[in-house]
């Protein structure tokens, strides 16, 4: 959601013709070319790029620094999609009208939902989970194309219309249905892969398949609500990395860990309270195991 809407911000101030999402590890490892005719949002610091806005804490501790006659905005924002905003809306007024969108933005990135909006969602909220990867929608090859393609064309369905009439048209109400008919087994993977050791809920993901589910649903099972940060393994690129993904829980906010600086230390990156690293395979136990020990009270820093 954060960078869709970054997208959608800057075709409305007319700078961007054509938008290309990428991952964090593509930047990080030189696999895309970057040039003066790019802006980055809402991914690590490049310096060819033209303008380069993004809001995580990771990048402040960066090395070699960021310079500081780099073009474009950083700042410890909610969202990416708030810094480019702020940026932009004194030179074109015309992006008020996406005020409320970027405000949502705001909560959905930074997780600062009620449990309400997280279990029974609307609007903006619902339509940043059915847009969020980690809800899953596009892993069955069944819909793979629909879903990356409607993906792709939102920037421009929130240049032209509201949230409303954007869930109202027939592909948001088919994730939407795909969403909670799946709902119920979801829930029941997710309790079977998942379990509480000490505050730390821990959730092996590989060679499992999760039905489509938000990423915040695991924070309100009473098995796991005890819990104040989880730890999520799953499969990347087969033969090459893992994927970890460590978090705050949205409602119980006792956690001291800087998540952040805990994935940078392994190559990946994030905020205070989320973050991701990618471990190769051949490295992913010793990082899990020191990942999980970094997250108990006892070590947590």
């Amino acid at each position: 959601m954060d960078g869709i809407v970054c997208a959608a911000l800057l075709k409305a101030t007319g700078l961007v013709d054509t938008v290309k999402m990428i991952r964090i590890k593509d930047i990080a490892e030189g696999k895309v070319q970057i040039t003066d005719n790019d802006i980055i949002c809402n991914l690590p610091y490049h310096p060819d790029a033209y303008l380069w806005f993004d809001h995580h804490s990771s990048e402040t501790r960066r090395t070699p620094p960021i310079p500081p006659d780099y073009r474009g905005a950083f700042n410890l924002a909610p969202s990416t999609a708030g810094v480019v905003y702020q940026y932009f809306v004194p030179f074109h007024p015309k992006l008020e009208k996406f005020e409320g969108l970027v405000r949502d933005t705001d909560i959905l990135d930074s997780a600062d939902l009620t449990k309400e909006e997280v279990l029974n969602p609307q609007g903006n909220i619902l339509l940043g989970l059915l847009l969020d990867p980690r809800t899953g929608l596009g892993e069955d090859a069944a819909h793979k194309e629909d879903y990356e393609g409607w993906k792709a064309q939102m920037p421009d369905l929130l240049c032209d219309h509201s949230t409303d009439e954007i869930l109202a048209m027939p592909l948001a109400r088919k994730w939407q249905q795909i969403y909670q008919d799946n709902l119920e087994q979801a829930i029941a993977v997710l309790l079977k892969c998942s379990h509480l050791d000490g505050n730390v809920i821990i959730s092996e993901f590989r060679g499992v398949h999760v039905p489509p589910v938000s990423r915040f649903i695991l924070y309100t099972l009473p098995e796991l609500e005890a819990g104040n940060i989880s730890v999520q393994i799953s499969h990347g690129d087969p033969g090459v990395w893992n994927e970890i993904a460590v978090g705050h829980s949205i409602f119980n906010r006792s956690s001291m860990v800087d998540v952040g600086d805990l994935c940078a230390w392994y190559g990946g990156g994030g905020h205070r309270t989320v973050g991701v690293c990618r471990p190769s395979e051949e490295d992913t136990e010793q990082v899990l195991r020191e990942i999980i020990h970094a997250c108990q009270e006892q070590l947590a820093y």
